[in-house]
């Protein structure tokens, strides 16, 4: 089921006051926001609906404005390897916008959510034409370009309890300064998370029930609490010496 507009048209005051409250755009000028939300529309997108499939052809861009998007690829066999999931204030499908190119993953929305699109070429003349929206998001591809290259060094240097090991720290880091007693809940299920790490939900239960027998977590369904965090450092990073 593929993303469907809202009915009407949402007035530029509406999607001004939504991009000013977004990540991406808080630091742009009133000038910059007037233009993006003139030439924007928000769409709802209901759980599990399409955005897009990798090899179309780009057709603009999207901003998460509630919800959240999982982009992905898939092989032919169906398997999915989860790339990231978007939430609020992160947009997707920026880089075909920049190159040219069909989209280079798939995204749907992992639940009901709601996004700000803007056509391609209405973005390739506001970014011609407000610098400081380009600067937005090409700030916002460097983060994500770093995101990827932690995911590969995940999957193709480690084993797989490091790779839950290294997830949890990530996942602490998001709450603070992390110390051994740190709480935090996992915002993923085992599925998916396996489906981000590459490997199977079996292998990802194994690798926390690990963690949960040696002492180094504790964990009441999806609330973890680190008891010894040199010892998740450990696993995470092993032969790391300081």
């Amino acid at each position: 089921m593929a993303a469907r507009p809202t009915r009407g048209r949402t007035p530029a005051e509406s999607a001004k006051d939504v991009l000013r409250r977004l990540p991406l755009f808080s630091r742009l000028s009133d000038a910059a926001l007037d233009a993006i939300a003139e030439r924007s529309v928000f769409k709802n997108v209901p759980r599990d609906g399409v955005l897009f499939r990798a090899g179309e052809q780009c057709h603009g861009l999207y901003v998460v404005v509630s919800g959240a998007i999982r982009v992905y690829r898939s092989n032919q066999e169906g398997r999915e390897q989860v790339l990231h999931v978007q939430t609020p204030g992160q947009t997707v499908a920026e880089v075909p916008l920049f190159d040219g190119g069909p989209y280079p993953a798939s995204a749907r929305a992992e639940v009901n959510s709601r996004v700000l699109f803007l056509a391609r070429d209405r973005f390739e003349w506001l970014y011609q034409h407000n610098p400081e929206i380009a600067d937005a998001v090409i700030r916002e591809l460097g983060r994500r370009l770093r995101r990827m290259v932690r995911l590969i060094e995940k999957i193709s240097l480690r084993d797989v309890p490091a790779r839950v090991a290294m997830t949890l720290l990530e996942y602490a880091e998001q709450r603070g300064q992390v110390r051994d007693g740190l709480e935090f809940d996992l915002p993923r299920s085992q599925e998916d998370l396996a489906a981000e790490l590459a490997t199977t939900r079996e292998s990802v239960a194994r690798a926390i029930a690990r963690l949960r027998r040696e002492g180094i977590i504790e964990q009441h369904g999806r609330h973890i609490r680190i008891l010894d965090l040199a010892a998740l450092e450990a696993t995470a990073f092993p032969g790391f010496k300081d």
